[in-house]
């Protein structure tokens, strides 16, 4: 179940946008599709997906209009759209992720995952601030 994506109210399908393939110093961050996943949340600051989003940042959701957990996805989805900002590269980031900086809504980590299919970014966390890492 951790591993269930969920629709973007938005457009109503899986898909949050997409990260186009970028090289950052040398470093080529791959393009794929944006999913958030239901997750998991094992305590501050470890975990991944809505339920990690719900435990950890649902004040900030709630200041915004977004009082439930089935309101994850639309706050995820007020700061990951066409035109948000992506940093890559910083100390605390690994290579596989990536900030999605929306400055007018919060910021959403992202990290790569391999997949059969397809590979996509994981929405990893979602939360208010706007302060950005790296390039």
């Amino acid at each position: 179940m951790s591993n269930q994506f969920l629709t973007n109210p938005n457009s109503n399908g899986i898909s949050f946008g997409n990260v186009p393939e970028m090289n950052s110093r040398g470093i080529i961050i791959p393009e794929g599709e944006i999913r958030l996943g239901v997750g998991k949340h094992r305590g501050p600051n470890r975990g991944w997906g809505a339920q990690h989003i719900w435990a950890e940042h649902r004040t900030e959701m709630a200041a915004n209009g977004f009082l439930t957990y089935n309101d994850v996805p639309g706050y995820v989805a007020l700061i990951v759209k066409i035109g948000t900002r992506l940093y890559f590269g910083n100390d605390h980031m690994r290579e596989t992720r990536v900030m999605a900086v929306n400055s007018s809504a919060g910021t959403a980590i992202l990290e790569y995952k391999e997949r059969r299919d397809a590979p996509i970014w994981s929405i990893v966390t979602a939360y208010s601030g706007v302060r950005t890492h790296g390039t």
